[in-house]
């Protein structure tokens, strides 16, 4: 009985990582902007990042900072994520709080991709490229800011 636990956990472990894939995969949709972000991560089941970003809205550059806490993962590692930004309709729509779901897994390089939504309905996807020695799959709140 012991021996189909392994292959029973491993064909749960890719089912569950599948489904959370295609819940962070932006639409088809032109998104409203997109942004390009530089972050830090550090997990032991909890975790905290820290990052700068620019979103291009309406033909503008805008600086941003980005935190977070979570639950979920272990290790470290470096970000640099190409984001896509829906229901955005006003600039200051864009700061504020953020709750999302994110997953990944770096071994020296990997991947993370991660779905974050605002109360104002403003929706990021991101997928970043990742350098270090991290796994990621949880839940986090995060803080963006307007920077100028």
């Amino acid at each position: 009985m012991k021996s189909s636990i392994k292959p029973a956990l491993a064909g749960l472990t890719a089912l569950l990582l599948g489904a959370c894939a295609s819940v962070t995969k932006a639409p088809d949709a032109r998104p409203s902007a997109t942004a390009r972000i530089q972050q830090s991560s550090v997990a032991y089941y909890g975790s905290a990042t820290t990052g700068i970003g620019t979103l291009n809205y309406r033909g503008q550059r805008h600086h941003f900072t980005i935190s977070s806490l979570g639950a979920g993962g272990t290790g470290a590692q470096k970000m640099s994520a190409y984001a896509k930004v829906y229901n955005l309709t006003s600039l200051s729509d864009f700061a504020g709080t953020y709750r999302g779901f994110s997953h990944g897994l770096t071994l020296i390089e990997g991947k993370m991709n991660a779905k974050l939504t605002n109360a104002k309905g403003v929706t990021i996807y991101l997928a970043a490229e990742t350098e270090g020695l991290a796994s990621s799959t949880g839940v986090q709140v995060y803080e963006v800011r307007l920077t100028r």
